[in-house]
């Protein structure tokens, strides 16, 4: 640790700060009043109830049933025995089992050492355990800092830990997070005592060789085998593996930390043994090389710790093995449950995670789990961290890199919570101690320069502020733990509202009326032939004024009878014993509900109930009655339904209070018998109690499975069509929204985050907004709803029969993200209809149509037009090109030209001819602007380069007018036998014309749009738009266009590659050859108008298969093979025809590699533009030219600026929308090129 002035006062300011932490992590630590809310905790609970620590010596004897000083505590034997440990869960009843059994084992010794074992007990021992591995975590982040900063750093870190939100929710639950997360910083210590410690043993351990020579070889490697034990790196090392393997014990997803250990070495080599050489230093040979002995004892220390890991691990995670080899009930669990976190398994609990951005993570870590004030330091701090490592400190590496590293991988996971990211919470902690306190150095360090007083003071303000904030955001959310959960309050509420088969109504002393409804068998009645009698404990104080029956109906035919009730202290009281009584009599028939009306009998004088007095009612009837109370309705059997049993009121909701049976059973498909139970229940159904945003939050996020389910959500509550359900469910209050179900919003529960000053002051914070296990625990949103007078069944089917449930498709979790339904939206339907007919767009009359030759003449000036336009950023795009890029100046501009109109039209700016004008004059502009203050540089390079442009205009005219030839030979969209992908590619083409917006509505799928790499179509058809030349005409141009192109940008590869090549013999000998331009025109001819010799090769195969039995040739020797081609030579001049159909001719030779098993297509591109499928292959070929060429100017150039890596991109960027296997080969090759340059021009 640094030399610091007073470091006693940290550490008794630590103190105050660890003080702090307990307040919070222990208060209301007993928040769900033993109704165990929290399903992990919940199993966990069961898991260790069923454990034992203890065998009976007698055999075949229970444990319960043993004596107890036959009782002993289980032996080694047994508790590494897998398949017979009474410590193994998979013993127990849980044959899933995917926790670490450290925590589990420590919570179940500690539990039967305090004598806490009981259902209700053990969960407590366990949440009591928690908060101290989250506190030793915080005294563990104040100690590394410490040491690797100061303890100012340390301090501040320690406390900002202490006040993280997350972490003191985990402290208030029983899993393994916490306990993992203590071991987890307990490496990492002995990770950053590895990089720092100056104690090394290294020096000497060399040494002995040298110094000891005259020793013999045992003695020499007892002395070396004792350095090395007692060598403090080889102890940390140990100390490393030892607390690497308690953290996988307890959590596996605590694998990663290894990467730590060598990092550590590596760092440290780096920064403490890398020195400059000196006489009596043998560590290092020269300045950058540590010798080999070095090198063979770090490798000796990672193996020690690597051991003592494995040791740990085999002994604290004993059920993950059995015998010497893995467990495969162990390796199946974790098989599963992998499944379950990728999304691919369909379990309810993982919808939730359906579309989430890569951001949610680090959106919820960063609002909710820190706060945003010290969330938004704490990042500051990492970022800042990183530009000090750029700037060569490297003491940062080490924490900054665990916590880059593991932050991306459970940010690109696939459920993404918060709380996965348990590990670098008190390190980001500590990265904004760290940033305050780096602000204060830097102001003391420029004392009496400028802005030095403002680094002061913005570090006492900054941090005194954030602390302040993230102390009241740790206050206002522990004020959750002082209120009753959430599902207990509605609990109450219902057990007070909703009435079951028989309501005491007791009126108390402050006026208010108490109900305490009583059990009724389900399905039994009241005979006349005897009493119905029940004792009840009175559970409030106050007058009984009567009974009430919400359902009240005569068993078999309605005839008048009398009901009775009457209350006494004893059953079966005389009547001078009874307290009070009531009688009525009616024919109890039923009318709309079969269950029966509601009564209230008034009793016959009040009568005061004293709470915790044993009372006994009995009912009578002159007939036969049934009795039943409400009809809940749940949702699902995967959340905890409502109410919850209270036993200290003896109320039980289904055990004789409330109707069972109804659940909508929200996570089952979406189809006509899930329409069926939603009608049936809430018909049914009184009350529809939702317990928590388990169901509404996570359904609703796939649409496509859930439609009817969705409908059926925004229907309830009546969320308007322009907002999305879940933020009303967020939001909702009772009357807020007015629901279309028949149902209505009466009660809502919450139990935010708040400060309040009573009567001045209040504020809270919803966040029902965050990640579903932030609250779902313990501060659910509780919702309850109930059936109005005016439900209709016949209007609740109107409304959810509308739904389309032919469409529902039934999407995993995972597959949600990327699924695309690919029909238009109506809105998008509208716009694309009113965007233009064909007709509209183009027509023969206009002169360009009427006469092609003008609209050639009008199309090739334009191209032209939008190259040289182009050209003055070619120039800075490419600065490593000795021509300056303007062959290329053509393709970057329909590049440049597509994309700018495209993205326009991809945001919802129409597409139309208009638009495309306005952004030809805004790049007309930017090019001409650019040119005008290039102008000289211009000039002179027209001065002194006229020919090589006249020269390459005549080389794009040449190409253009060759293929423009083939096309006016052949000008068809179509051929009668090899008709190949014209129809297809056209279609495509004329859809991306009448387009209003993109993606481009689909041609061959009626409303819906291109699922299919359009983006070629896009470059082209760009000009075409403005120009407003017919499709069928525009075709045969852009043909001609895309081949000149690619010809002139693989002239531009081989003329730069020969550029700085210098040929002295040969240039005195024919001195008048420009090789440059050899190169690029044999590139271009390579390229674009040369094939094969397939064609020979053919006639030769030919010959020898007319020869051949059987036309088999593959297996014939040489020399057999040359005498039946002689033989079909001859037979081919008697006129026998050879064995090959019309289209072979041009078809066969047209590969560059004949087609294997995948039929792969490898066309040379002189077929492809003579077969004129204007497919994605064509047009990407100038843009792989393009991307070529851009590399090899970044290796030629010394610098890319950021104009040429923008122009890179978008050239990258555009190949993989237009032909997608391009990606693969042309991204590499530009990593390439800028780490070679980077390595290169590193100087």
């Amino acid at each position: 640790m640094k030399n610091e002035k007073y470091p006693w006062l940290y550490d008794l300011l630590l103190i105050l700060v660890l003080l702090v932490g307990i307040y919070f992590r222990t208060i209301g630590l007993n928040w769900d009043a033993d109704q165990h809310l929290h399903p992990d905790e919940r199993f966990l609970t069961m898991v260790e109830s069923a454990l034992q620590v203890k065998k009976c010596e007698l055999p075949n004897t229970p444990l319960e049933s043993c004596p107890p000083e036959q009782v002993r505590w289980l032996g080694l034997g047994a508790y590494f025995n897998t398949a017979s440990s009474p410590l193994n869960p998979q013993n127990r009843g849980f044959g899933f089992f995917v926790y670490g059994d450290l925590p589990i084992v420590l919570t179940r010794y500690v539990a039967e050492w305090v004598g806490r074992t009981g259902y209700d007990q053990v969960n407590m021992v366990g949440r009591q355990i928690s908060l101290i591995g989250d506190l030793f975590s915080v005294l563990l982040i104040y100690i590394i800092a410490a040491r690797l900063y100061n303890r100012r750093v340390a301090l501040l870190g320690a406390a900002f830990s202490a006040l993280a939100v997350l972490q003191i929710q985990q402290s208030h639950f029983f899993t393994v997070d916490t306990i993992a997360n203590f071991f987890i910083f307990l490496a990492i210590y002995f990770a950053v005592e590895i990089v720092i410690s100056r104690k090394s043993g290294i020096g000497n351990l060399e040494s002995i060789d040298t110094q000891n020579s005259a020793l013999s070889a045992k003695l020499r490697i007892t002395n070396y085998a004792l350095l090395l034990i007692k060598d403090p790196l080889f102890l940390l090392s140990l100390g490393f593996g030892i607390s690497l393997g308690l953290a996988v014990a307890s959590k596996l997803n605590a694998v990663p930390l290894a990467i730590l250990f060598p990092g550590a070495f590596a760092l440290r080599a780096l920064t403490v043994d890398h020195r400059p050489k000196t006489e009596d230093s043998r560590l290092n040979t020269d300045n950058w090389s540590l010798n080999t002995g070095y090198w063979s004892l770090v490798a000796i220390y990672l193996l020690a710790g690597a051991l003592a890991s494995i040791l740990i691990f085999r002994i604290f995670m004993p059920y993950a093995f059995s015998g010497i080899g893995l467990n495969p009930a162990w390796i199946a669990n974790i098989k599963e449950l992998a499944g379950q976190s990728s999304g691919d398994i369909d379990v309810p609990f993982a919808l939730q995670w359906a579309r989430r951005s890569r951001l949610f993570s680090f959106t919820n870590l960063t609002v909710w789990g820190l706060g945003l004030p010290l969330g938004i330091l704490a990042w500051t701090g990492f970022l800042a961290m990183a530009w000090r490592i750029l700037k060569g400190e490297r003491k940062h590496i080490l924490l900054w890199g665990w916590t880059a590293l593991y932050f991306g991988w459970q940010s690109l996971a696939f459920n993404p919570t918060m709380r996965y990211q348990l590990p670098i919470y008190p390190l980001l902690a500590m990265m904004a101690g760290w940033l305050v306190i780096y602000l204060w150095d830097e102001g003391k360090k420029r004392k009496g320069q400028k802005w030095s007083l403002l680094f002061a003071l913005s570090s006492v303000l900054i941090g005194a502020t954030v602390l302040a904030l993230t102390l009241g955001w740790a206050y206002a959310f522990t004020r959750i733990y002082t209120r009753p959960v959430t599902r207990l309050a509605a609990t109450r509420w219902i057990y007070q509202n909703v009435p079951g088969p028989i309501n005491l109504r007791i009126k108390t002393a402050d006026g208010t009326i108490y109900q305490q409804p009583l059990t009724f068998p389900a399905g039994g009645s009241i005979q006349n032939t005897a009493p119905y009698i029940l004792s009840f404990t009175a559970n409030a104080s106050g007058t009984l004024t009567d009974v009430f029956f919400p359902h009240v109906t005569a068993v078999g035919a309605a005839a008048p009878q009398t009901l009775s009730a009457s209350l006494s202290l004893q059953p079966n009281a005389p009547p001078d014993q009874t307290l009070a009584t009531s009688t009525l009599t009616s024919d109890f028939a039923f009318a709309s509900d079969t269950r029966g009306r509601d009564y209230a009998l008034s009793l016959d004088r009040p009568l005061v109930l004293n709470k915790g007095q044993t009372y006994f009612l009995s009912l009578t009837t002159t007939g036969a009655l049934t009795l039943v109370g409400a009809a809940p309705i749940n949702e699902t059997d995967w959340d905890d339904g409502l109410p919850l049993r209270l036993g200290a009121e003896a109320y039980d909701g289904f055990g004789g209070l409330y109707q069972g049976g109804l659940n909508l059973q929200i996570y089952w498909d979406d189809n006509a018998d899930k329409l069926t139970r939603f009608v049936n229940t809430l018909s049914q159904g009184d009350y529809i109690f939702m317990s928590s945003n388990r169901q509404w939050a996570s359904v609703t996020r796939i649409p496509e499975r859930y439609p009817l389910t969705t409908a059926y959500y925004r229907a309830l509550i009546g969320c308007p069509a322009e907002k999305d359900v879940i933020w009303c469910y967020n939001v909702a209050k009772p009357g807020q929204f007015e629901g279309q179900l028949g149902y209505k919003l009466v009660a809502v529960f919450e139990s935010y985050p708040t400060l309040e000053i009573p009567g001045l002051f209040k504020w809270q914070a919803n966040d029902q907004f965050a990640e579903e296990a932030f609250t779902v625990y313990d501060h659910p949103k509780v919702l309850i709803f109930q059936k109005t007078p005016d439900f209709n069944a016949a209007q609740v089917q109107t409304i959810l029969g509308a739904v389309d449930l032919s469409n529902v498709v039934r999407l995993t979790p995972k597959q949600a993200g990327s699924y695309k339904n690919l029909m238009l939206t109506p809105d998008r339907a509208a716009q694309e209809q009113a965007g233009g007919t064909w007709s509209q767009l183009f027509s023969y009359d206009w002169i360009q149509n009427k006469y092609p030759f003008v609209g050639l003449v009008v199309w090739y000036l334009f191209i032209f037009l939008l190259g040289l336009l182009i050209y003055p950023l070619v120039r800075i795009a490419f600065p490593g090109l000795g021509d300056k890029g303007y062959p290329l100046a053509r393709a970057l501009g329909l590049v440049i030209f597509g994309y700018l109109s495209w993205l326009g039209s991809s945001v919802g700016v129409p597409n139309t001819r208009l638009t495309i004008g306005v952004v030809f004059a805004v790049l007309a502009a930017a090019g001409l602007g650019l040119g005008w203050m290039r102008r000289a540089e211009l000039r002179a390079e027209w001065k002194a380069r006229r020919n090589y442009f006249l020269m390459i205009e005549g080389i794009f005219l040449a190409f253009f007018v060759f293929d423009l030839l083939i096309r006016i030979g052949n000008p068809d969209l179509w051929h009668p036998s090899k008709g190949g992908e014209r129809p297809m590619d056209f279609s495509y083409f004329n859809a991306v014309l009448k387009s209003t917006s993109f993606p481009p509505y689909d041609p061959w799928f009626a409303g819906g749009y291109i699922n299919y790499y359009y983006y070629g179509f896009v470059l082209v058809a760009t000009p075409v738009k403005l120009l407003g030349i017919v499709p069928t005409i525009a075709y045969n141009f852009i043909l001609p266009t895309l081949f000149a192109t690619t010809a002139l940008c693989a002239f531009s590869v081989g003329w730069n590659l020969l550029e700085d090549v210098r040929y002295s013999g040969v240039e005195d000998r024919v001195s008048n050859i420009d090789y440059r331009i050899v190169a690029g025109l044999l590139a271009a001819l390579l390229m674009v108008a040369l094939g094969n010799l397939g064609t020979l090769r053919m006639l030769y195969q030919g010959f020898e298969r007319m020869a051949a039995p059987g036309g088999i040739i593959d297996n014939a020797n040489i020399a057999q093979r040359v005498i039946w081609a002689a033989e079909g030579l001859g037979k081919s001049l008697t006129g026998q025809p050879l064995p090959f159909g019309r289209g072979d001719w041009y078809w066969n030779p047209s590969r560059v590699i004949p087609p294997g098993p995948g039929n792969e297509i490898t066309e040379f591109p002189f077929f492809t533009f003579v077969y004129s499928d204007l497919h994605a292959h064509m047009l990407a070929m100038p843009l792989a030219f393009l991307a070529v060429v851009w590399a090899l100017s970044v290796i030629k150039g010394r610098r890319a600026s950021w104009l040429s890596l923008l122009v890179g991109g978008l050239i990258i960027g555009a190949l993989y929308p237009t032909n997608l296997s391009d990606i693969y080969t042309y991204l590499p090759i530009s990593f390439v090129a800028l780490a070679y340059s980077l390595w290169r021009y590193a100087d």
